[in-house]
């Protein structure tokens, strides 16, 4: 097993604020915070990243629901 070391890449503000928003949407998500986590510093903290996050978190929720007859 070979380890790897990510330089923290939360230098500003908004890099700082969208990887707390990373982590909500997890929690919320009820997945695995911290490897979410590890995989949103991994590719840089950027926006496509957390959209990309976000995108695959709310088609998830899609599937997870039975649609609109569940309600």
């Amino acid at each position: 097993m070979t380890a790897q070391i990510l330089a923290f890449p939360v230098r500003d503000e908004a890099s700082r604020y969208r990887l707390q928003s990373v982590r909500q949407m997890a929690a919320r998500a009820g997945a695995n915070v911290h490897k979410v986590e590890l995989e949103f510093i991994a590719a840089g903290c950027s926006k496509v990243a957390q959209n990309y996050i976000a995108e695959r978190f709310r088609r998830r929720s899609f599937h997870d629901d039975n649609g609109p007859e569940a309600a």
